[in-house]
């Protein structure tokens, strides 16, 4: 139940125009250990069985967190700003949020509904220059009819 929820949640992000125009679409949970910045990454999936025999409905929590750096006029800091990382990383934590609150999702005849249960925004502790945003989500899926 955690990869099918992980993976429509993932399939949700990458679907959303809004967010791909300020995350690369490779970027959303990439495999790759050190990935292009910005970038968004899945984790902390927990599964909580619902009722009687657990293979109908499940509430499944995770994490969506969002990192980002300044951005730049040119390709490198040399030249001006133009948005600090503390906002870029709270523009996508919010197309996050956008993406996924209470929309309703179908991956392979399981139905998902996503609800952002809280977001927060902080200093990266990996990174001076960056900011790290983190949606606190609940998904609830159901078999499909």
């Amino acid at each position: 139940m955690i990869r099918e929820t992980e993976r429509a949640a993932v399939i949700s992000l990458k679907g959303n125009a809004p967010l791909l125009d300020i995350v690369a679409k490779a970027s959303i949970d990439p495999v790759a250990e050190a990935p292009a910045w910005p970038f968004i990454r899945l984790e902390g999936s927990q599964s909580l069985p619902q009722g009687r025999g657990c293979t109908a409905r499940a509430e499944v929590t995770f994490q969506i967190h969002s990192f980002a750096k300044p951005r730049y006029q040119g390709a490198n800091n040399t030249t001006p700003m133009v948005e600090t990382a503390r906002d870029h990383a709270g523009r996508i934590n919010s197309a996050v949020v956008e993406a996924l609150q209470g929309h309703a999702y179908e991956v392979a005849g399981r139905r998902y509904r996503f609800i952002v249960r809280s977001s927060r925004l902080l200093r990266d502790g990996g990174e001076n220059d960056a900011w790290h945003g983190i949606a606190n989500v609940t998904a609830k899926s159901y078999a499909g009819d």
